[in-house]
């Protein structure tokens, strides 16, 4: 089963929008209970001990920078991760009854093209590529060859040893994306080029890097992943872009996951930028899960 829609908030009674919004931006502390993840990120150093940069990824100015920002200005051929130190636990079948995680992220972006104002063609005054949220099998790193449209998730050549799951914040149209369509935003299954129907993402303001909100989270009951974006800070815009798909995470993913941001640029560039971070997952396993937490580096108290 497959939905994408462009959401109108307008259509939304305001009480029940301002309950969403408020669950969504509770703060929360960081801590991990069996296998739980919770935290809240408003500021990283190249010192934050809860991420890791990988490649060209770095922090600056209170920031993550995905593709290297260099006193303002974007870089081509770059590519760039910052995941979360610790795995997830995204499902169980210890007891014969699998069981997914419930969980919900919430983060604060901006795509900056500084002024390029087309992403569709391969010219000077385009840019490209775009950033993804994903999860991948824990230990993941980013692939050879997989700059550019490949968002440092695939290798480009071929996705036959790809496995992830992402949520794409695409700012160039490829040959295998709608021809109607270049900025947009998708649910990839494996490879960038075959999405869950993308959604135009038609009201941004990628060309002054004007901040976004992003929401994103899983049902494990109806096993729904949704998506939601909106203007940061702006409760009254009247666009907002919602894509949702019916997945069984555990037929993608492994039992215990990476995830973070991963983001690229190839011939053309932009930045990519994230200036706060919230997630929270949940599952309830058994006494004797199904495999114990991969071994990790020590991270925050």
């Amino acid at each position: 089963m497959k939905k994408a829609e462009n959401m109108y908030l307008k259509s939304l009674k305001p009480e029940f929008l301002f309950i969403v919004l408020l669950l969504y931006t509770l703060p929360m502390a960081a801590s991990i209970d069996n296998g739980n993840i919770h935290f809240t990120l408003t500021n990283f150093t190249s010192d934050t001990p809860s991420i890791e940069f990988e490649n060209d990824a770095t922090a600056s100015g209170g920031a993550i920078e995905l593709t290297t920002n260099q006193n303002g200005k974007a870089l081509i051929y770059r590519v760039g991760r910052a995941t979360y130190y610790q795995p997830m636990h995204l499902w169980d079948n210890s007891s014969g009854n699998l069981r997914l995680a419930d969980f919900t992220t919430q983060f604060s972006f901006a795509i900056n093209s500084l002024n390029k104002s087309f992403g569709d063609r391969a010219e000077d005054d385009s840019r490209a590529d775009g950033f993804a949220f994903f999860l991948a099998p824990y230990g993941s790193k980013i692939p050879p060859n997989s700059g550019g449209a490949c968002l440092g998730l695939q290798t480009c050549d071929s996705d036959a040893n790809s496995k992830f799951v992402a949520v794409e914040f695409d700012t160039f149209r490829n040959l295998w994306d709608p021809p109607t369509m270049s900025d947009h935003v998708a649910i990839d299954l494996n490879s960038v080029k075959a999405s869950f129907h993308p959604v135009e993402w038609l009201w941004n303001d990628i060309e002054n890097g004007g901040k976004v909100d992003a929401f994103i989270t899983y049902n494990s009951s109806t096993k729904n992943l949704s998506v939601l974006l909106r203007d940061a800070g702006d409760l009254t815009r009247q666009n907002s872009s919602s894509l949702s798909a019916i997945l069984d995470l555990s037929l993608y993913l492994p039992e215990w996951v990476t995830f973070g941001f991963s983001g690229s640029t190839g011939r053309l560039s932009e930045l990519h930028t994230i200036y706060s971070w919230d997630f929270s997952s949940s599952l309830q396993v058994s006494m004797n899960p199904t495999s114990n937490p991969p071994n990790v580096a020590p991270g925050p108290p």
